[in-house]
């Protein structure tokens, strides 16, 4: 088997036309866009970790993603007879989704040591579970376009790269915009009922997918927006009023007249002895 493999990616290589390239940058572009939503997964179970373990975590996930739509390209006729892994895949991540959106707590930042490296491993082991899932969904697309794996071979790889900067990117927007983790949570929801209903033989063709995806995208990205707008001015507001106060063009009294006292301004008036504030015991 393994030199029927080698020898029929081998005669592909040989044969490989400009039609071909072709077809391997438009699938990568398709394995690009299919592995959003995986990447947006990856983000966000990674972001619970601590961050000197984010990156680790993200490279067992993409090391796993890999791995997996290897695995499928090579069994997948048989691979798509295994529904179990779309069902529960699909079904964690809309438990997932509602959890953040009904059920969602801090917590406790001093958590013990042995916990955080439980935690670790465990969201590793969702993480590849999810790539799973993942990887039917994406190589299902990928062998439906193309009978020549060598091509598909190809444009996997390049989805996986999409797919590692795509992760990393979606890490750091959470963190320059928090609120945008609710918009996350909206996407995996339903991406986690595609997959769900994918398992029961229920289709949602792409261009519906797509559409809906698009739809939550904007009304949360409008959402987002508006709340780091007014973050924004209030945050500016706040530093005009501190510097009033510090160059006295405003009294204490104005301040505290005022119907909210900002919380730098407070701060500000306990650190410099004007306001006291008596400690719990």
């Amino acid at each position: 088997m393994e030199t029927s493999l080698l020898m029929q990616l081998t005669q592909e290589f040989q044969a490989l036309s400009g039609a071909d390239a072709l077809a391997v940058f438009t699938l990568a572009i398709l394995e690009g866009i299919l592995s959003v939503d995986n990447s947006l997964v990856l983000a966000i179970l990674v972001r619970t970790l601590p961050k000197e373990q984010q990156k680790k975590a993200l490279m067992y996930g993409i090391g796993g993603a890999f791995f997996f739509r290897v695995v499928a390209l090579v069994f997948a006729a048989h691979l798509m007879r295994f529904v179990a892994f779309k069902v529960i895949g699909g079904g964690y991540l809309v438990y997932l989704a509602m959890k953040h959106m009904f059920f969602f707590y801090k917590e406790d930042a001093h958590q013990s040591r042995p916990k955080v490296a439980a935690s670790f491993w465990k969201t590793v082991l969702i993480v590849e579970f999810t790539d799973i899932a993942f990887s039917i969904d994406s190589i299902t697309t990928a062998v439906a376009m193309s009978n020549k794996l060598l091509i598909i071979w190809l444009a996997g790889i390049m989805g996986i790269i999409f797919l590692r900067f795509a992760a990393g990117l979606f890490i750091r927007m959470l963190e320059k915009l928090p609120k945008l983790e609710d918009l996350a949570y909206q996407l995996i929801f339903f991406v986690g009922t595609k997959l769900l209903l994918e398992g029961f033989h229920i289709e949602i063709s792409h261009a519906v997918f797509w559409m809906m995806m698009a739809v939550i995208a904007i009304l949360g990205s409008a959402l987002v927006y508006r709340d780091y707008y007014q973050t924004k001015t209030a945050s500016r507001f706040h530093n005009r009023l501190l510097g009033r106060l510090k160059a006295q063009e405003i009294t204490v009294d104005e301040i505290l007249a005022l119907e909210y006292v900002p919380r730098e301004i407070i701060s500000y008036l306990r650190d410099s002895g004007v306001l006291r504030v008596q400690q719990k015991e």
